[in-house]
Parts: C-alpha cells; structure tokens; sequence
C-alpha cells in the first residue's frame, strides 16, 4: 500500500484526493493533509484530516511510516518546493506533484496528471528572463548561422530562432543523421513560417567549406554551439579537440569578419576558468579568440554556460539512464558540486547576448549556489519512486582526469560587473590580441609534430596569460621548439 500525504489542503488537494478514490487499484492510502493555513489544521477535507503545516511535515512522514508526497499547490514558490524537496530526500520517499494553476483552470485534475517533479525546479533560485520583445526585434528578417545545430543546446537555439522570424536560419552540423531529425521536427512542426530553414552538413575543421558558406549564404549573425565537451574522454584526445574547438572556432570567426557578419557569439562553459582538463582549457582559449576578433572589428561575444539540465550527456541524463536499468548510480565523489542551468536559460542567456552583446565579453548566468552532484542524485531517484541506497544503490567511482570538485563562474582577477539585466553578468577579458592569435596560428601550423603534452603546455601558456598582458613572448615560435 502506497501511504500518502497531500501537501496543500485549498481545491487542487481535493481534485487530487478525489481523483485517487477513483483509482482503488493503484492502492493509494491518503493519511492526511499538509497546509500551512493554521484555521485547517485538525480539521477534515472529505474525511481526511489536515495533520500540519510545512514544519510538520518531516515529523509526520517518520510517524506515519509515508512513502510518497504529492505536492497540490498549484502557485507554490519555488522556495517551498526546494524545502520539501529537501525534507523528502533526508526522509527517501518519494515525491509528486500537480499540474500549474492554468491546467486545472482549463479542467479538472486527472489522476494521469499527477506528473514527477520538474527537476529545473530543483534549482536553488529562480529561473532568468529575458527581453523577448527586444530579442525579436533583433533577430526578425535577418540570416543566422547555427553551428551544432542538432545537438542539444543548438537546436533549443535552432526552434527558439524561428519563433522570432528570421529571414533565413542556417543549421550546420556535421552529424547528418542528427541534422535529418532536427529537419523533419521543424516540418512537422511547422514552426519555420517565412523563415528559410536550410541544413547543412559541414565540418568546422574544414576552413574553405565554411569560407564558401559564408561568401554565398551570407549569415549576418552567427551562434557557434558545435564542441567536443566530453571532459574524461577528451584527455586522450588532445590533438583532436584543438582542432575541432579551437582552429574550428578560428575558422569560423575568420569566414565571419571576412565576409561581413554583424555578430558572433561563442559558446563556452565553466569549466574554461581556470581550467585543469584539456577541454576546459580550448574553451578558455576560444574565449580569448572570440574577444581577439574583436579587437580586428568583429562584433562578438562569449556565453559561459554550467552545467545544462537535460542536455545530451549530461549528468543528469546518465543518472536518468541509470536508473531505468535498476542501478547503480554512479558518482565520481560525494563532494563533487557543479552549477546548474536549464536548457531553456541557457538558450535564453544565448539570444539575449546577441541582442545586447559584441564588444569581445563574456556573458556568465548567476547560477546561485552550485548543487552536490551527490544530492541531485537522491533527488533524481527519489522523484523517480524509488530509494536511494535501497532500491537503487549508489557508487562512488573516484574523480576521473582532467575533473575538479567545484568550478568557478568567474576569474577572480577580472573585471566582472551586472549587465542590463537582472541575472546577468558580464565578464570583460584583458588580453593581448596580437599574441593569441600568433600563438594559435602557429600551434595550429605544428599540432601534428607536436606531442600531446607539449600542446597542452602550449595552450596553458595561452590560458595563463589570458586575464593579464600576455607573459607569452611576442616572438614566440612552435619552430623553436626542441625537438
């Protein structure tokens, strides 16, 4: 018997209520209510009585042995929810919730609508917004480039761009199976409108391929979301990932300002600062290219992202796949904490840079407090009706290369002040153009004589001089090397 109680005594907990003593055969037993309006508590709601308000809450599911609570409050803040998200993990039971205010409005509440938490609700703040008016304004009629368009962030980039109306909307992606599927969502959909939408298989790497792109199609503004970003995995890939990240992003920013564009914005990550993983540190380095080619006339900008809900790869979509299998979940450290975003703010903070954006800056999310990797684990259990450590074992493999325990949102030593926008920062970078792109330019001219851990050297000079006046001779050469 599934023992229950109902967080929210007001007309959405008797629509649930009623809805599950229609559905004996799930055999639910509802104990009582949980609200915090103190004139219903000792009192019945069709029999069932109100035990208490929120403080209560951990008490009675110890005494009442509760295996699961559903969450009936329709305009709950944020704030509530992460409180009894919490006291449900400490107890390991496990947690529902009902639809927004607007469904019941529209019907009554179904039991088949009672859903899992929404773990974007799990963030430790409240989500960012932008100026969609102003968005909109910019994008409509004009012709825009996404790299990576079929991966996960780029195409949320992709369906939000075609609200806006652009005149024409470029997808480039070199997995063509990916970039058949984003096709055929979009004409299913029917969401391009007067927008041409135009897929094109291409490789970054490939520099005349992208310099025929540009002089025919023309893009006036370019979103650069294709990377390799698998941390672990790109350590053993060094020579690889230089190319695809860092002399792709070249490429491209070179075809841009060649062939006129307005604007470029660069996908980044957290874990460019202060990086320690070969990954981290060609993102940091394409920080430095975008804000370089800048200084040539290019309007450009970085997004620095953390960690995205939801995207493919993601934390998140491993334990979910985990779990579906009967465990274990697997968890470098119980220490480890990372910042989290949803896919819908970090699109979100991607078109609004664009609008706003274009003097080399990086644009950082305030993501609040980061969140232990360890609890968002339990959470992700306990919201899929199990529990952690019983029904589904966890296991702590040991920090893997190229990984830290925590990431960093900002250098300490930059200049970082708020942007226009509440939730929004700005990041602005120091560093001597003329440097990085020598210094690139001749890592790429040798990447292949190279080995593996002299091009990692390399990169971290250019890193480590990246927020001051490059300590990177202005002569340098890879000819000089000692081989």
């Amino acid at each position: 018997m599934r023992r229950v109680l109902i967080c929210g005594g007001g007309e959405a907990g008797i629509m649930v209520l009623s809805e599950i003593l229609k559905h004996p055969e799930e055999r639910i037993e509802v104990l009582g209510f949980i609200d915090d309006d103190r004139d219903k508590i000792g009192r019945k709601i069709n029999g069932v009585p109100v035990k208490g308000g929120r403080k209560e809450l951990k008490g009675l599911i110890m005494k009442l042995s509760i295996s699961e609570v559903i969450i009936a409050m329709p305009s709950i803040p944020k704030t509530v929810i992460r409180d009894i998200v919490r006291t449900c993990r400490s107890e390991k039971v496990k947690l529902l919730i009902v639809p927004s205010t607007m469904e019941i409005i529209e019907g009554t509440v179904r039991f088949d609508q009672i859903k899992q938490l929404d773990l974007a609700d799990l963030l430790d703040r409240d989500e960012v917004r932008i100026d969609s008016a102003q968005v909109r304004d910019y994008f409509h009629g004009k012709r825009v480039l996404v790299t990576g368009a079929a991966g996960s962030i780029g195409s949320t980039i992709v369906a939000q761009l075609l609200s806006y109306q652009p005149a024409a909307l470029l997808a480039l992606d070199m997995n063509e199976n990916s970039l058949f599927y984003l096709s055929q969502s979009v004409a299913i959909g029917g969401i391009s409108g007067q927008t041409r939408f135009l897929p094109l298989v291409a490789d970054i790497k490939d520099s005349r391929i992208l310099a025929d792109i540009f002089r025919t199609l023309r893009p006036e503004i370019v979103f650069h979301a294709a990377a390799y970003k698998h941390v672990p995995l790109m350590e053993n890939h060094v020579r690889t990932i230089f190319l695809n990240n860092v002399v792709g992003t070249q490429n491209l920013l070179e075809a841009a300002q060649a062939e006129g564009a307005e604007k470029f914005i660069g996908i980044s990550t957290d874990k460019a600062v202060y990086p320690v993983s070969v990954m981290g540190r060609t993102k940091r380095i394409c920080e430095l290219l975008v804000s370089s080619y800048h200084s040539r006339g290019l309007q450009s900008c970085s997004v620095r992202f953390g960690n995205v809900l939801g995207s493919n790869g993601s934390v998140l979509t491993v334990f979910q796949e985990q779990i579906s299998r009967g465990g274990p979940v697997t968890i470098t450290s119980p220490y480890m904490e990372r910042y989290f975003m949803t896919v819908q703010e970090a699109t979100s903070l991607v078109l609004q840079a664009a609008a706003t954006g274009g003097g080399g800056d990086i644009y950082v999310l305030d993501m609040g407090s980061p969140i232990r990797i360890r609890e968002l684990a339990e959470s992700v259990i306990i919201l899929s009706g199990r529990t952690p450590g019983v029904d589904i074992k966890i296991d702590y493999t040991g920090v893997r290369a190229g990984e830290k325990y925590t990431e960093e949102l900002f250098y300490r030593e930059g200049e970082v002040c708020e942007s226009s926008f509440k939730g929004i920062f700005v990041e602005k970078v120091h560093a001597d153009p003329k440097c990085v792109l020598e210094t690139v330019d001749s890592l790429a001219d040798d990447v292949y004589r190279l080995t593996a851990e002299e091009i990692k050297d390399i990169m971290d000079r250019i890193v480590k001089g990246g927020e001051r006046v490059f300590e990177i001779e202005k002569n340098f050469s890879m000819k000089s090397v000692d081989k």
